[in-house]
């Protein structure tokens, strides 16, 4: 009997050379907490639409910041959600982050296609945590600068990581065509959302993703990612601490924190470990955006977004609104992003704050 496997890898092949099937890829965000998937249809140019989505939650540990504990678990993970979203298309598109990935933005003189690609792979060489040669290093030329030069953003990441993740997507019978970071793919949705909208470009937006373990800070400016930093805290921090304080395991503690009493109110022990440790989350905050401004030279913030299961913390904005002494608003996909009506009021609620990463994936086209 023919391997069937084989079979379907040879047809990939053929379309592949002959350029046939859709550009379209499914958005697969691998968090600490769950996997989710997403494909979006776009109706007309610069127009989407949701038509499937799913999330299926991960176990403690499965994922420890880009290192993969649980293939097993994370693969039978997106499988499910694959079958639980009715999805068929096969292109994928992930995203990875972490200590083996940078995202950056560059200066750079300018010159021929060529040189500038010389110019990236220079400029990696000294800001890249890992060795170059055993990397993957991508760029985007934005256009020129107010100096005379050209603007760029260089993502580079290490091939063992990036490999790591595209074989554990295939092996749940998708296929990896986009490799993406999180902090582009959230940039995407944001600048779809509210780029021409932006009463003065010049401006700073800050942008945070405050996920389970980790936070991406993100500072948009004149229409681009200008700086990015990943802040290693995060919503299972609370549920850490309230397991240590109180003695219960991960389950209870991360119920403990997300149910409140017939009023909303939540347990006053509950409300202090959230306190205590909202107070480290802020001072991450206000010692990343010092060091940007100490960098960059620039203070003219306007406003900050944010998105991210973390970001539902009780306190949380009203603290960050505090120490920023700026607005603070909910990214919200779906005030340009249109969806399928069989998604009940609760799935848009759900997705609007924790997947606005997969949409993103789902926006790119094989081609870009």
């Amino acid at each position: 009997m023919i391997d069937k496997t084989i079979i379907n890898n040879l047809v990939y092949k053929i379309k592949d050379a002959l350029k046939l099937g859709s550009s379209s890829v499914v958005g697969i965000d691998i968090g600490l907490s769950a996997v989710k998937v997403a494909e979006i249809i776009e109706t007309k140019p610069g127009t989407y639409k949701l038509v499937k989505y799913a999330s299926v939650p991960l176990s403690e540990g499965a994922l420890i910041e880009d290192e993969i504990q649980k293939e097993d678990e994370i693969i039978e993970a997106l499988q499910s959600a694959v079958i639980e979203a009715n999805i068929d298309t096969t292109n994928a598109c992930i995203s990875i982050s972490g200590p083996n990935t940078i995202v950056r933005k560059l200066q750079l003189a300018g010159g021929t296609d060529e040189e500038i690609e010389d110019q990236v792979l220079w400029e990696a060489e000294q800001y890249l945590p890992f060795d170059i040669d055993s990397s993957t290093v991508s760029y985007h030329l934005f256009g020129e600068n107010i100096g005379g030069g050209v603007d760029v953003l260089m993502v580079g990441a290490k091939n063992d990581v990036i490999y790591r993740y595209k074989d554990l997507v295939e092996h749940s019978g998708m296929r990896v065509k986009v490799v993406d970071v999180d902090a582009v793919a959230i940039t995407n949705v944001f600048e779809h959302l509210y780029l021409e909208e932006m009463e003065d470009p010049n401006f700073s937006r800050i942008i945070m993703d405050i996920g389970a373990q980790k936070t991406s800070f993100i500072i948009h400016k004149k229409g681009i990612l200008a700086f990015c930093k990943e802040i290693n805290i995060g919503g299972s921090m609370i549920t850490e601490e309230i397991q240590r304080q109180l003695g219960l395991n991960f389950l209870e503690a991360e119920g403990l924190k997300t149910q409140s009493d017939a009023n909303g109110n939540l347990p006053e022990e509950v409300l202090q470990v959230i306190e205590d440790v909202l107070e480290i989350f802020f001072k991450e905050i206000k010692k990343t955006i010092d060091f940007y401004i100490t960098a960059m030279s620039d203070e003219d913030f306007s406003e900050c977004w944010v998105t991210g299961g973390g970001a539902l913390t009780p306190n949380l904005i009203e603290g960050l609104e505090s120490i920023l002494k700026l607005p603070v608003k909910f990214i919200n996909p779906f005030e340009k992003i249109t969806y399928d009506s069989k998604f009940s009021e609760s799935d848009i609620d759900s997705i609007t704050y924790t997947g606005v990463t997969a949409i993103g994936l789902a926006m790119r086209k094989i081609d870009e």
